[in-house]
């Protein structure tokens, strides 16, 4: 870099100048060699030994003598389209700031000159106007520009966000020491560019990522696109940051100077103040990935880089042992446990949501790390683990299911495989029908975790639904589609055309016993049915997409149509059952009454976060839209004997798409992905019909 001439003179001037002036009686350069106490701190350190700073706070004074050497490389300049696309330029003054109505003397300005009167005033009556208005001020004109929730880069501030938003559903860090306080919002409009503060961490930019996307408590008008736009560009930013940050931690200055140097120095010490108090430095970018897997999949529909973020962090815990128990017990032992099973439950979900195998052996006997902790309920987290596993264990049967299909191969180890999930799945859920869960929906996390046990507790009894769904769709409807997109495991319409005459769904129909063997209202269900059983009908049958199918099987599944077909409808309305009773986030501090809303002057709900297991949402719907076109189609008319039953069906259909209606409208409020899947139940839910 060059200094022009006059740059030059200036310098010698300003040299010159300093070189007249005396130093300061007390003013002493700093030293080269700091003690490692006063630079975690960032304290001037004297050099001495212990130095005045430990002497002061009565603490340990150590030395070590920098390993690294050499000039640090600077960080890389963020592009300018970076903070482009953050903000935008400031918009012109009449635009932002309203204008009194024009007076004559504002016009008589020195040396601005006077513009010719007809230029300003047309005819007498805007003179009149202008001299004789009313005294009382004109209405501000309705300005709205997008704002989005930010901490102010506050730690302190994101930490009790994080517990209030995040914490509920994926709790990823140790319990809080206290309850959580008020929401320290601090509004950033999208014209104060020069107000924005970046936190300083990967993790703390990696939480700010997801809170950004949670509407602000003063924005009038949260859901306009440009709002959305605005929190959009905003999380993003904080996104790639987050991941600017773990490679910034990771990078090694000899790297570029002396790389023979580099590898020798095992120095890895990375020296700044925790995010967390009980969360050792170490683990915090594997937290950012972890959170940035979830925000990749339910902000940004990325599956791919869902995956490739939980990798990441999957290799770093893996690399520090976090898998593998450790008896010895220190402040940190909660934070390693829970940063492993999250992970782990992460990576089974990236392969849950694209149906694709692990990346890992799931049940590997080397995974000996210790359950976490929930003082309100000890089994809360090994039950959520084993739902995450079955889940898990259902999508691969799926997986196996389609490739056999797929090269017309022996179904007997498919139907095996079916019979076996039945038998783990069926006393599982039996057992999770008798959980209570009467913790208030608004009751903000404490210390017990009373609100997590409850959440954990729904997630799991969703989870183990789904997977039984899962097991028992393809026998119960024949993996027909209903909806118009593809989401998760489920065929779209557009497949449609194409499956009427495929050998796969001939094949699946004749594995299947038919509707013929159903019995009448007359008969006693088996199975603690929670729906009416509905009458036969002459065969060939029809099912509510038109196809048909034979009542002859060829090779039949282990369960029949109705079997199934009764299986998939009392789990999806324990699915909605289950998401009505997730609590919501309270960002008041207070227990209040239900629904809790963004801010007090907001009427748009808390939004819950972390929905990583929406697809859960998509079986639900899908069970539930495929048995009310079943019930369309045989009983157009509830009349006769069976009417009250087919209405009383109707009305559970309707309740449970409406529960799930509703828990996909909350996510979508943060979440822009999901409001696909919110469009898809919207389309076939009739919300004009009464209960």
């Amino acid at each position: 870099m060059t200094m022009s001439e006059g740059d030059g003179q200036n310098g010698v001037q300003r040299l010159t100048t300093q070189a007249s002036v005396p130093r300061k009686k007390f003013a002493i350069p700093p030293v080269k060699n700091a003690c490692l106490s006063c630079r975690a701190s960032r304290t001037r350190c004297n050099g001495e030994r212990p130095c005045a700073s430990c002497v002061t706070k009565d603490r340990e004074c150590v030395y070590k003598p920098s390993r690294r050497g050499g000039p640090r490389i600077r960080k890389k300049a963020r592009p300018l389209s970076d903070y482009q696309d953050l903000a935008i330029s400031l918009p012109t003054h009449q635009e932002e700031i309203p204008q009194d109505a024009l007076l004559i003397e504002n016009y008589i300005d020195p040396g601005a000159g006077l513009k010719p009167l007809a230029d300003i005033w047309k005819d007498s009556d805007a003179i009149y106007d202008n001299l004789f208005q009313d005294t009382l001020p004109n209405p501000l004109p309705n300005i709205k520009i997008p704002m989005v929730r930010t901490y102010g880069g506050n730690d302190r501030a994101i930490l009790n966000a994080y517990y209030i938003w995040i914490h509920p559903y994926f709790p990823i860090l140790p319990p809080p020491e206290t309850t959580p306080g008020v929401d320290q919002v601090s509004p950033l409009f999208e014209n104060q560019r020069d107000k924005f503060e970046e936190p300083t961490s990967a993790i703390s930019l990696a939480i700010s990522a997801i809170l950004a996307l949670i509407p602000c408590p003063q924005d009038p008008s949260p859901l306009e696109p440009d709002s959305i736009r605005w929190r959009r560009t905003y999380s993003q930013f904080f996104a790639k940051a987050a991941l600017e940050s773990i490679e910034t931690e990771t990078e090694r200055p000899e790297s570029s100077i002396s790389p023979p140097r580099a590898l020798d120095d095992s120095d890895d010490e990375v020296f700044r103040e925790k995010f967390h108090s009980q969360v050792p430095l170490e683990l915090e970018s594997i937290i950012a990935l972890d959170l940035l897997s979830v925000y990749e999949y339910a902000q940004r529909g990325n599956l791919k880089k869902m995956r490739a973020r939980v990798g990441a962090a999957l290799v770093a815990a893996m690399s520090q042992m976090l898998h593998i128990n450790n008896d010895e017990e220190d402040e940190y032992s909660e934070a390693r446990r829970r940063t492993w099973w999250m992970t782990y439950i992460c990576v089974c979900q990236g392969s849950i949501v694209s149906n694709t195998p692990p990346t890992f052996e799931v049940f590997a006997s080397s995974f000996t790390a210790k359950y976490p902790t929930v003082k309100a309920d000890p089994e809360a987290w090994p039950l959520f683990v084993q739902a995450q596993q079955a889940i898990l264990a259902a999508t691969q049967f799926v997986i196996d299911f389609n490739r056999a299909r797929k090269e017309q191969s022996d179904m007997t180890r498919i139907f095996n495989r079916m019979k076996d999930l039945e038998r783990i799945l069926e006393p599982l859920i039996t057992k999770s029908e008798t959980w209570i869960l009467n913790c208030p929906l608004t009751q903000p996390v404490d210390k017990r975790e009373s609100v997590l046990s409850q959440s954990l507790r729904c997630i799991s009894r969703i989870k183990l639904n789904s997977a039984r769904i899962k097991v028992h769709r393809y026998c119960a409807f024949f993996d027909l589609a209903v909806f118009s997109a593809k989401h998760c495991d489920l065929k779209s319409t557009t497949e449609k055309q194409q499956m009427v005459d495929s050998p796969d769904v001939v094949q699946l129909q004749s594995c299947c016993t038919t509707m013929s063997s159903t019995p009448s209202v007359h008969s006693s269900p088996s199975g603690g049915s929670v729906s009416p059983t509905l009458s036969s009908r002459s065969t060939p049958n029809t099912d509510c997409c038109g196809f048909t199918y034979q009542p002859t099987p060829v090779m039949t599944f282990p369960f029949s149509t109705h079997q199934s077909s009764k299986i998939c409808l009392k789990s999806a309305l324990n699915i909605a059952q289950a998401f009505d009773s997730l609590p919501y986030p309270n960002p008041s501090g207070l227990l209040c009454d239900t629904p809790c809303y963004i801010g007090p002057n907001s009427t748009l709900i808390t939004p819950r976060t972390m929905p990583s297991f929406a697809c859960c949402a998509m079986q639900c719907s899908y069970a539930l839209l495929m048995v009310k076109d079943r019930t369309e189609t045989m009983y157009p008319s509830a009349t006769g004997e069976a009417g009250p039953l087919v209405d009383n069906l109707r009305d559970r259909l309707q309740q449970g798409l409406v529960s799930i209606l509703v828990t996909l409208e909350n996510y979508a409020t943060a979440f822009e992905a999901l409001g696909g899947m919110r469009d898809q139940i919207r389309d076939k839910v009739d919300l004009a019909l009464g209960f």
